[in-house]
């Protein structure tokens, strides 16, 4: 996003859907992150989670899950899931107009993992669809541009010194 104002507004659009995903899957709490483990959204409650931290984790999880799949010729990585002995975890990549957003569900055995993966679907199709999402689409081409040009620049320049 370019401003804060901008951001604002993203973090006020994120909250219906993922309140919608929380009541229909039956997750205990979800967050939205961005790749840089920025929180853009929370929803539900889940005792013994540091929300920053389940914040900064997800980052970290996403970029090692993209370097992996990028090593095993994957397109992407579709999703993480950790069960544990009374809650499970899931981790899922939305990759919406240029902008990576990682969605952490956790939820307990009042659901199934085929019920959250099927509403984190269809999260993710409504992220795909916002309009705040696509138009920063355009920032990051922009910056990808600007960095492949100046990358370009050094190994010419490298290449001649």
């Amino acid at each position: 996003m370019k401003t804060r104002a901008e951001l604002v507004v993203l973090v006020d659009r994120l909250r219906a859907p993922l309140r919608e995903f929380v009541r229909e899957s039956r997750v205990r709490m979800a967050v939205l992150v961005n790749s840089s483990g920025q929180l853009l959204a929370q929803q539900g409650f889940s005792r013994g989670y540091e929300v920053t931290n389940v914040a900064s984790l997800a980052a970290a999880a996403h970029a090692a899950a993209a370097a992996l799949a990028e090593m095993t010729g994957a397109r992407r990585w579709t999703h993480l899931h950790n069960e544990g002995k009374n809650q499970h975890m899931l981790l899922a990549p939305y990759v919406t107009g240029g902008v990576d957003l990682i969605l952490v569900a956790i939820f307990d055995r009042s659901t199934s993992l085929g019920i959250v993966r099927l509403f984190s679907d269809r999260l993710g199709d409504r992220l795909a669809a916002m309009p705040e999402l696509q138009a920063a689409s355009s920032v990051r081409d922009a910056t990808r541009f600007e960095q492949e040009l100046e990358g370009g620049v050094r190994r010419v320049m490298g290449e001649r010194a």
